[in-house]
């Protein structure tokens, strides 16, 4: 009797239920158990000659032997693949991927890494974990109705996002909301077309960090980004190299009205252009602090850069042009007077200048 990976305390037990006369051999392959079972004749024993039998008992036997055997499952995977031709009944390997991002993130571990194998779209997902979702410029995600990305993960949990086309098809809620995790990365994504909400949501209940860089947000009904944490955990915020184009309220609207903690965001090299306000600033609440540094804020109908109540805006190296009104201010927006403000309707003062080191 050969046994290969099987617990054999378990098996023993259970191994009566054959004859003593037969050779027995048991082995794992990729999460299978293979059973091979020879029958001993007499004349083997008489003569040395075998014979193999194939008997009802025999089969009996070895089926029950199979399904009371107690076999561990299988580990989640790190690292998980779908593909356009993939099936959810896979096991979601790179030769046998799977065919929507959900199952992917079920069966993955946490920590993992779900990689898309070609050109295709992959369905919603909700995201409980922390994980990567590498999208290599070729993946998407439409959503005529809900959100495309949600995430409800641990306070410490990682996010990234990287190469997805997530597009709302004029009726799609948020492109991605988040409401828990520790943080959340965001690169070399598209994000457009959601009608009933935002491109990003962020809206963390304790502290957490939001990261995009090189994404363009564009064509949807709400804030291209809206970020409204709550709770008393501090928020911080970095754009790089983002896009935010065609929304209909804000390209970036911060809101600490709703939080104790303070709330830190950094912009640079980055365009909010053609919605109502490009970025904005307000709170009731924390303390909101927002640096704006090379960038472009042109063509809103209403207002170019907003801040409001115990908000605080601060503004290097930027255009401000082609707005209503360059600068709406009723608390705090500093210069560090290296700014380009013209060619508004009304360009607007800044309540202070900074010195620059």
């Amino acid at each position: 009797m050969t046994l290969s990976g099987v617990n054999r305390k378990k098996f023993l037990v259970l191994a009566f239920l054959v004859s003593a006369d037969s050779d027995i051999d048991l082995t794992f392959h990729n999460s299978f158990l293979y059973i091979l079972i020879r029958s001993r004749s007499r004349d083997q024993h008489t003569t040395g000659t075998t014979m193999t039998k194939c008997t009802p008992s025999l089969f009996f036997a070895a089926s029950v032997l199979a399904l009371a055997l107690l076999v561990e499952p299988a580990q989640a995977q790190s690292r998980v693949f779908v593909a356009a031709q993939g099936s959810d009944a896979n096991p979601c390997t790179f030769a046998l991927p799977c065919r929507t991002f959900q199952h992917a993130h079920d069966v993955m571990a946490a920590g993992g890494e779900i990689d898309v194998l070609d050109p295709a779209g992959y369905g919603s997902v909700i995201i409980s974990k922390a994980i990567s979702i590498q999208g290599h410029g070729f993946a998407g995600l439409a959503v005529p109705s809900g959100d495309g990305i949600t995430i409800n993960a641990g306070t410490s949990d990682k996010i990234s996002l990287r190469g997805l086309l997530i597009d709302g098809v004029g009726t799609g809620g948020n492109g991605i909301l988040f409401n828990a995790g520790g943080s959340l990365h965001v690169h070399d994504c598209l994000i457009r077309n959601f009608n009933s909400g935002n491109g990003i949501t962020f809206q963390p209940g304790a502290a957490s960090k939001l990261s995009v860089s090189n994404t363009q947000i564009l064509d949807n009904a709400g804030d291209g980004v809206n970020i409204s944490p709550s709770g008393s955990g501090s928020v911080t915020v970095v754009f790089d190299h983002v896009e935010m184009d065609n929304n209909g309220v804000r390209g970036l609207f911060v809101n600490g009205s709703g939080s104790t903690g303070i709330v830190r965001v950094t912009v640079s090299e980055s365009v909010a252009a053609h919605a109502q306000q490009g970025i904005a600033a307000a709170s009731t609440g924390a303390p909101v602090n927002v640096m704006v540094r090379n960038c472009t804020i042109a063509n809103n109908s209403n207002l170019g850069l907003v801040a409001t109540g115990t908000s605080g805006m601060a503004v290097t190296r930027s255009t401000i042009t082609g707005n209503n009104a360059g600068l709406g201010i009723s608390s705090t927006l500093l210069s560090y007077g290296d700014n380009n403000i013209d060619a508004n309707n009304v360009n607007g003062t800044p309540t202070g200048m900074l010195t620059l080191h």
